[in-house]
């Protein structure tokens, strides 16, 4: 399937473009061409939404060939909507209460009707036309089977070559121990290879003639020492191969660690942490297998097979070719059978990795579990996903459990040719007993490496399987990254310009709608809205943790997105409603921005926090350490640790987020008194549901739906008798008194 199916002005099939030309005319122009996978009646099958710019029509193939299933002019049509439903969605004409469904598409192909949809009401409602691009939808290029959010690559389609060419570029900085496991694999082989050749010697001129018994001792001697030297030669090669693959996945381990803390916020709203912790500790083990078993027995098969097929060339080029029948047979199986067992492997880790974000998510919330008494739920939702966790490698095993038999019968069946066509020639005198001898010997090391393929069968999907996993976190690139041009800012005053900008965590779902606004250097400014208006939204964008779909954000007259990005972050300080603490003292997570303070710029942070006081009533003081999440703290504590780490750090621009959320009235005057100091000639955004903690705020900012509504200081917007402050006021009002008749 070509990639150009996922264009929203794609290539219309021959049959379908003389459709739209006969019904259309010659030369209509689309604006839009969009290829569906459903019929309207459930069915999967081709359909297209083309718009041109007087009518919008749609395309649908049936057994019959393409028939226009759906024509509107523009005058017909109010709004066009799309309805998601559990497997599919349908795209909806609306005039007036007029409704009618236009087509219908599965969730794969949802992302870019979305697109589409909010370009054609654009156009209905402004008659502008906005083609912004769009990420095509999660599917396979190739193939065009979906793939799952935690997926960029097919594992029928992907590269193996290639992907296992990335596993070895791993092994470069080990140059010196891949030469010495060659040397030591090289001379492995040659010493095995002496043994057989000894036991021909044996029967031919030992003991067949009688005479020459007295050389009985010195050739047994000598197979000894080859199966000593061997063996030893195996332990070193196994020792360097332990180093080398042990050493080569702390290496893969590393970057893929380094990486994850590169990427954006949204490649992680796109993968559960379960899943991410699962790749970096149990899929980089596959690499350990693979590195420590393939690489040296990859190299002993090939060094083996080159030698062992020289030797019996040498014996007997008649029987050899005999030989090449079991082994076309096995090469047989291996192309037809294994490629199934790396999309069998593919799924057995998905499964793994929902297993691990379930059990995660259950252990992190297990209060709640028990608070609402759900374990029986929580256990019988845990045997679910085991079970599928369990069917997706057992039917994997399944598969190599019937295979390997077939492959093992091949394997055995070369004995008895040998004995049967080396018998012949040997009563032909053709071939000498000492030769059959040999040749027995030589081809159970011919088939060593292929039975040895049958394991690294079993294991190289899977590792494959798990390298794609690995890669897929390694090749991904950050979408918020420095511009080429991006310019040093490491002193901002911290005037700040939100000019129509517009967001949304998904493509066809604004969070923000045009916001424009403007906010002084120094200036303290409170952002107020209800739940859900796109508070959190703004100083994320702010903050470049997301990217804006429209519009520009600016500081300092310059664009976000052309400050380098280390400069922008270390001047933005963040108080957030939910405190993050990590596992050390407390020293150190008020020290978390800026490792190399002092102790005494640590207490002066504390004391300007309103912490100093009650870190001293600790038993360590500043060197207590803190329990996970800081469990051993109180909200109110934890709250003042944040504001004394954004202290510490002396940011120019300054964020509040719900920072005196969840605390009591004493707690909160505390912390109110270190904000004061705190917002001191630094730019100041506040987000608060308590209205109180904006009054020290110079002009608020009003959110609703998303929108800008009303801006102006608290007297101004208290005096707008139908605004949204003004009845947020109101509500805050009734609710404090409610508060205080049930106190």
């Amino acid at each position: 399937m070509s990639e150009k199916h996922f264009h929203l002005k794609a290539e219309l099939p021959e049959a379908a473009a003389a459709v739209a030309r006969q019904r259309f005319g010659e030369d209509s122009k689309w604006r839009l061409a969009v290829p569906g996978d459903m019929l309207l009646n459930g069915q999967f099958g081709n359909a297209w939404l083309l718009m041109n710019d007087s009518q919008l029509g749609v395309l649908s193939e049936n057994g019959a060939g393409v028939e226009v299933s759906a024509e509107y002019t523009f005058e017909q049509i109010e709004e066009l909507s799309v309805k998601p439903g559990i497997s599919s969605a349908v795209i909806e004409v609306k005039k007036g209460n007029f409704r009618e469904r236009l087509m219908r598409i599965s969730n794969v192909r949802q992302k870019d009707f979305s697109e589409a949809v909010r370009m054609i009401n654009t156009w209905l409602k402004e008659k502008e036309w906005k083609p912004e691009s769009i990420d095509a939808p999660n599917v396979c290029p190739r193939c065009g089977r979906p793939l799952t959010d935690e997926m960029s690559v097919c594992p029928r389609c992907m590269d193996k070559g290639k992907l296992m060419l990335k596993v070895l570029s791993f092994l470069k900085p080990y140059k010196r121990d891949v030469t010495m496991i060659f040397i030591l694999m090289t001379t492995r082989t040659g010493i095995g290879l002496v043994a057989p050749y000894l036991s021909m010697i044996l029967v031919d001129d030992v003991i067949k003639p009688v005479q020459n018994f007295h050389w009985l001792p010195f050739l047994v001697l000598g197979m000894v020492v080859c199966f000593v030297a061997e063996s030893l030669f195996e332990m070193l090669t196994w020792k360097r191969s332990a180093y080398l693959g042990t050493s080569a996945v702390c290496d893969v381990r590393g970057a893929m660690f380094h990486k994850l803390q590169e990427l954006s916020l949204s490649f992680y709203s796109r993968h559960k942490a379960g899943s991410l912790i699962t790749r970096v500790n149990q899929d980089t083990g596959q690499f350990n297998r693979l590195l420590v078993d393939f690489v040296p027995e990859g190299i002993s098969c090939i060094l083996t097979g080159i030698g062992v097929l020289a030797l019996l060339l040498y014996l007997s080029w008649i029987l050899t070719l005999f030989m090449f029948l079991p082994i076309i047979g096995i090469v047989i199986i291996v192309r037809k059978f294994f490629p199934q067992f790396r999309i069998y492997w593919q799924r057995h880790f998905e499964k793994r990795s929902r297993l691990s974000s379930f059990v995660e998510n259950v252990v992190n919330g297990v209060r709640v579990v028990k608070v609402f008494n759900q374990e029986r739920s929580e256990k019988s939702r845990f045997d679910f996903h085991s079970t599928a966790y369990r069917d997706t490698e057992y039917a994997a095993e399944l598969r190599f459990a019937t295979v390997f038999p077939m492959m093992h019968a091949l394997i055995m069946s070369g004995m008895p040719l040998v004995w049967l066509i080396g018998g012949w020639l040997v009563f032909h005198d053709k071939m000498t007993l000492g030769a059959i001898f040999a040749f027995t010997g030589y081809l159970g090391m011919l088939f060593r490496p292929v039975i040895m393929l049958t394991r690294l069968a079993q294991m190289v999907p899977n590792t494959l399987a798990a390298a794609s996993r690995v890669f897929d976190i390694i090749d991904s690139e950050p979408e918020i990254a420095d511009a080429p041009n991006a310019v040093s800012m490491p002193d901002i005053q911290g005037k700040i310009e939100f000019k129509d900008v517009t967001f949304g965590y998904h493509v066809d779902k604004p969070v923000l709608h045009d916001i424009t606004s403007k906010i002084e250097a120094k200036e303290m400014i409170g952002l107020v809205g209800k739940s859900g208006a796109g508070k959190s939204t703004f100083v994320n964008l702010l903050c470049r943790l997301f990217e804006t779909d429209a519009g520009h954000i600016f500081i300092d007259g310059v664009d976000i997105r052309d400050i380098k990005y280390e400069d922008l972050r270390n001047q933005i300080g963040f108080v957030m409603q939910e405190t993050f603490l990590l596992d050390g003292t407390i020293a150190e997570n008020i020290a978390y921005g800026r490792p190399n303070a002092t102790i005494f710029d640590i207490i002066k942070a504390s004391k300007a926090a309103n912490a100093h006081d009650f870190i001293m009533s600790k038993p360590d003081g500043y060197d207590t350490e803190l329990s996970k999440g800081g469990g051993n703290l109180s909200s109110g504590e934890k709250q003042r640790l944040s504001i004394a780490r954004a202290i510490l750090c002396d940011p120019k621009i300054l964020i509040l987020d719900e920072a005196t959320a969840s605390v009591d009235l004493e707690t909160e005057k505390q912390i109110q008194e270190a904000i004061e100091r705190m917002v001191k000639q630094r730019t100041t955004i506040a987000i608060a549901h308590r209205l109180s903690t904006l009054r020290n705020a110079s002009r608020l900012i009003v959110l609703d739906k998303g929108k800008l509504v009303e801006q102006g200081t608290h007297q101004e917007l208290v005096e707008m008798d139908d605004g949204v402050y003004h009845r947020l006021v109101n509500l805050h009002k009734e609710t404090s008194e409610i508060q205080a008749v049930e106190g």
